[in-house]
Formats: structure tokens, sequence, C-alpha cells
């Protein structure tokens, strides 16, 4: 059901119903019957929510915690590779980079860069 999905991506994600309200620029109680599935959110905000937790539109739609170990994105013929799902860890990592200004981006990406690098050598 797309409304728990939407919850459960949520407090994964560490976001709060009001933050996730004003990356949709909706009303916090629009965004909670979305949660509670008074009301469906449009296929623009499904979109924008897809792109914010990194899944496909897809995986909100049909959200299933025990098969997400090895999602494929497309058949490897069609040019696409096995993509591996997150860990929560990941997702945290990756919702906290997508807060940060372009120069904290920049520093973040090379502090990562060369702690790879550093490990490597080990």
């Amino acid at each position: 059901m797309v409304s728990a999905t939407l919850k459960k991506l949520r407090k994964a994600n560490g976001f709060t119903q009001k933050q996730i309200a004003d990356k949709l620029n909706i009303d916090r109680s629009t965004y909670s019957y979305y949660e509670l599935g008074k009301i469906n959110p449009s296929i623009s905000s499904m979109v924008t929510l897809a792109d914010l937790y990194g899944i496909s539109l897809d995986e909100i739609v049909h959200y299933d915690e025990a098969a997400s170990t090895s999602l494929t994105a497309a058949s490897p013929a069609a040019g696409y590779e096995s993509v591996p799902v997150l860990s929560e860890d990941e997702k945290k990592l990756i919702a906290s980079y997508r807060k940060l200004s372009t120069a904290a981006k920049e520093d973040v990406l090379i502090s990562v860069i060369n702690i790879a690098r550093d490990s490597e050598q080990l």
C-alpha cells in the first residue's frame, strides 16, 4: 500500500512530514493524508518522492522490504546492471548528503575519495 510505503521511506530517511511536504510544495496535513491513505499523491508528487529517496516509482508503488535485497533496474540486455538496494545507513547518508550545500557536497566527495584511496592502501 502506497500510504504505508511513504511512511516507511520517510522515517527510514529521517525526514519529518513537514520536510517532505515542503519538498512537494503542499501542506503538511495533505502529506499526512497521503500516509494515512485518505488521499493519493499525484503522479508528479510520486516522481518527486522517488527521486528524493533514490528509488523508482515502481518501487514506491510495489514496495516490499522482504524482496528489496536485489532489484534489477532492467534486463542486462537493455544495458543495465543489477542494482542492489541501499542499506538503511546508505539511505541516511544519501538523504543527509542531499541536504548539503554544493560546496559542502564537494568537500564530502573529496573526503570520501581520500578515505577510499587510503583504505585500499592498507
